[in-house]
């Protein structure tokens, strides 16, 4: 099965290749992620790689970047020579690697999981271990990562109900591919009762929290949030609904809710954070046609353009964990869709009340311990969000207590980014 995967991507590398380039050219998108991608990284960065072991961790999305930099904390407390490199495969998710990493990392692109990109990538950077954050398994990366000497790690391992249908499908793929990892230090039992279903040997696997608990936490820092109340213009006493990472058609959910809140509580403002910040035009369309006023978070400015309007739609990269810190309520999305809910720890670290919908698979231990504890609600349809939202706004001392219990919920759990970098070091 690896054979047949090894040929598949060989001879469809032959036609994908040439439209990767278009896709690039055609969307003006940065030619670095193009050779990058295909495995060719500046030599100038790569002669600046100094120090042993040299462990590349490999995280796709902002948050996991997030978790690599509390295990790449931990790490360099074991080995304080280490040379950390760190690779994504977003825009986005490599510009908040150079943000929270500094000079403590090389960050690039990671490899297409093509035969000639991961052999060049690994032959350029020739790790001591390969470590991959949470669900990536790419067989082309990891068998020749192994057999090329480094040794592999999946670390904050999570696979999610949706997943393991697919991976099913290719279990003798899966089996050969997870048979060359050296060891699987999972999130939940539950996910290391999935991945031991589609091969991955059961002596190799341990369980050993998430990591996502080990964020910074945000309220060490007092100018965070003294920074949005300035941006977002907000007086003392002002309510605010933040809809986080929100996916197509919740934010049509979330303004129908707003619109009721309003009606109730007329000052109350909304910011809209859509996942992928390019929806952000068609969001505000819907704002329009709702007859709200809106601003953009990019076009707002502390002193030359205050907010006026009762909608932001947030349109950056790396500012919704701030934007928290001034929130009233928070509504996580990707769980009124079903697509396995959005990080709600962030939320939950500033003692926010939280709002989600049933789809929170991705997050499912940290909403059992936010909802047991009455930090957080589910809710279906915009009725719901708004019922519950105005009843936390009439009675603020009930909001702000169960703000404060997603966050006591959270608090005790830290500590897994630890004992995953004691995985990886066991290794070395």
């Amino acid at each position: 099965s690896y054979t047949a995967y090894r040929l598949l991507t060989a001879c469809s590398s032959v036609a994908l290749l040439p439209l990767i380039w278009l896709h690039h050219r055609f969307r003006g998108e940065n030619f670095r992620r193009f050779h990058q991608r295909m495995g060719n990284y500046p030599q100038s960065d790569v002669r600046q790689l100094q120090g042993r072991p040299r462990i590349w961790i490999h995280a796709v999305s902002v948050g996991e970047v997030g978790v690599a930099a509390a295990v790449a904390k931990a790490l360099r407390k074991k080995h304080p020579k280490c040379a950390i490199i760190l690779s994504t495969i977003r825009e986005q998710a490599l510009s908040r690697a150079h943000e929270v990493m500094g000079d403590t990392a090389r960050c690039f692109f990671a490899p297409l999981d093509l035969f000639g990109p991961t052999r060049k990538a690994l032959g350029t950077i020739r790790p001591d271990i390969l470590v991959l954050l949470e669900t990536e398994i790419w067989p082309n990366w990891i068998v020749g990562a192994r057999r090329g000497g480094a040794r592999v790690a999946i670390v904050n391992g999570r696979i999610s109900p949706r997943s393991i249908r697919r991976y099913h499908k290719v279990r003798s793929l899966m089996h050969y591919t997870l048979s060359h990892v050296d060891a699987f230090s999972m999130i939940s039992q539950d996910d290391a009762e999935r991945i031991r279903s589609i091969g991955a040997p059961i002596d190799r696997i341990r369980v050993n929290g998430n990591a996502k608990f080990d964020s910074p936490d945000p309220l060490a820092d007092e100018t965070i949030k003294e920074w949005a109340t300035r941006l977002y213009g907000l007086a003392e006493g002002v309510q605010v609904l933040v809809a986080g990472s929100t996916r197509n058609p919740e934010e049509q959910v979330v303004l129908d809710a707003f619109i009721k809140i309003r009606a109730r509580y007329p000052d109350t403002v909304l910011i809209i954070a859509p996942r992928h910040i390019e929806r952000a035009e068609l969001v505000s369309q819907w704002v329009k046609s709702c007859g709200l006023s809106y601003q953009l978070r990019s076009a707002l400015d502390a002193v030359k353009a205050p907010r006026k309007a009762s909608v932001v739609i947030l349109d950056t990269i790396g500012e919704l964990s701030a934007t928290y810190s001034v929130a009233s309520i928070v509504f996580c999305g990707g769980s009124l869709v079903p697509k396995g809910g959005q990080n709600i720890l962030e939320p939950a670290m500033w003692g926010k009340p939280i709002l989600y919908g049933p789809s929170m698979e991705d997050f499912a231990d940290a909403r059992r311990l936010i909802q047991a504890a009455g930090g957080g609600v589910t809710i279906e349809t915009a009725d719901q969000m708004a019922a519950i939202s105005m009843q936390w706004l009439q009675y603020p001392r009930k909001a702000a207590a169960a703000g404060l219990a997603a966050r006591l919920a959270i608090l005790p759990h830290r500590g897994a980014a630890e004992k995953h970098a004691e995985v990886i070091s066991s290794l070395l």
